[in-house]
């Protein structure tokens, strides 16, 4: 007898995908102010002001304990138990980000390098809703997990070697594990968020990145 990884997933794609409709619907009129902070984020990063570089971080690390909290405890870890133990994972990660924060922010980072990650991360943003066939399946970064690890592994190319270590080993896992969720539920698609977000997490372990 012989098992794929199908076998182990006791949900549908279907029921995957609702997931992240429902998180928008919790949202409720907050929809819309929690896009516009979200999208303040990559500006905030462009600015030479520390403080508000540090904000910045400081947003990401809400993010990551936001998407813990609401998508990954409330929605998902109730149908994949694993997901349940990547909470607390992404809970630590966003105590490390915090404390980056603090310490040592990303260096300021070029305008037009910034609008090109945006747009690539909007547009991957789109692909569960594609699958999905319902605009409000959005995947969000800060409040769904593939997209808030791919978010943050952008970040991270602009932050120094030590910082970027210690803050690699989350996303990596994480998008791991989801590249073989994804696949085991046929969900190609939306399995290009999680594994970009692989492949940049072990790029950067082998890029020497910026010295402050």
């Amino acid at each position: 007898m012989s098992y794929d990884l199908r076998d182990f997933l006791m949900f549908t794609p279907e029921v995957y995908l609702r997931l992240f409709e429902r998180l928008n619907d919790t949202l409720g009129p907050w929809f819309w102010p929690v896009v516009l902070a979200i999208l303040a984020i990559p500006a905030m990063l462009c600015w030479r002001a520390l403080w508000v570089r540090r904000l910045a971080v400081v947003m990401v690390s809400l993010g990551w304990g936001v998407t813990a909290t609401l998508f990954m405890h409330r929605y998902y870890a109730p149908i994949n138990w694993p997901v349940s133990y990547f909470a607390w994972a992404f809970a630590v990660e966003a105590l490390v980000l915090l404390a980056m924060g603090w310490g040592t922010p990303p260096r300021p980072v070029r305008f037009g390098r910034m609008l090109v990650s945006v747009g690539l991360l909007l547009g991957m943003s789109l692909l569960t809703a594609w699958s999905a066939a319902d605009w409000g399946a959005i995947a969000l970064p800060g409040l769904t997990p593939d997209m808030t690890a791919l978010a943050t592994l952008v970040l991270l190319a602009g932050v120094t070697r030590t910082w970027r270590v210690l803050l690699l080993f989350v996303p990596l896992i994480w998008c791991l594990f989801s590249v073989l969720t994804h696949w085991a539920l046929g969900l190609l698609l939306p399995m290009v968020v999680p594994a970009a977000g692989a492949l940049l997490a072990i790029v950067l372990a082998f890029w020497p990145g910026p010295r402050h």
